[in-house]
């Protein structure tokens, strides 16, 4: 079971590079690493959740080219908050898997707007709002379906 995790982020490194070229519209692709997260953070502690967003997330930023280290914060700060409110929330039914989806991908693509605005200045808002809300929705919506699948459901460990 050790392998489990590193098997799924190779899995979806390739899912990301090669399929989604496919399912993209409009050139919007949903956010496979940050669904990674997701699904791995409800059944793992908190520390082994933020260590597996930060493998995500370096990974995710040594793929896309963009700043290093950005959405490895991002991601392991989600699978931290993630894991945390899977223990005290019940995350098992599909209205709160779906408000838990939507805050933490509106929440990465904020924090990640706020970021990059605080270093490198602030970006144009209507472009930026152009590519981050569909984004959002389709990920969402990805995350959301994929969560129906029974066999893709997280599995709640004892703490």
């Amino acid at each position: 079971m050790k392998w489990a995790f590193p098997l799924s982020l190779v899995a979806c490194v390739a899912v990301q590079a090669v399929l989604l070229d496919f399912v993209s519209v409009g050139g919007v692709r949903p956010d496979c690493f940050l669904l990674l997260v997701l699904f791995w953070a409800p059944s793992s502690r908190p520390e082994t959740a933020t260590l597996q967003g930060f493998a995500a997330g370096l990974v995710q930023d040594a793929l896309s080219g963009g700043p290093l280290g950005l959405k490895a914060f991002i991601l392991s700060l989600l699978g931290f908050v993630t894991a945390r409110l899977s223990r005290r929330l019940v995350t098992e039914k599909p209205v709160p898997q779906l408000w838990l989806l939507l805050g933490a991908v509106g929440g990465a693509g904020i924090l990640s707007v706020g970021l990059l605005s605080f270093f490198l200045g602030p970006p144009p808002v209507l472009p930026t709002l152009r590519v981050m809300v569909p984004e959002v929705l389709y990920t969402v919506l990805l995350g959301f379906l994929l969560l129906r699948i029974p066999a893709v459901r997280p599995v709640r460990h004892a703490a």
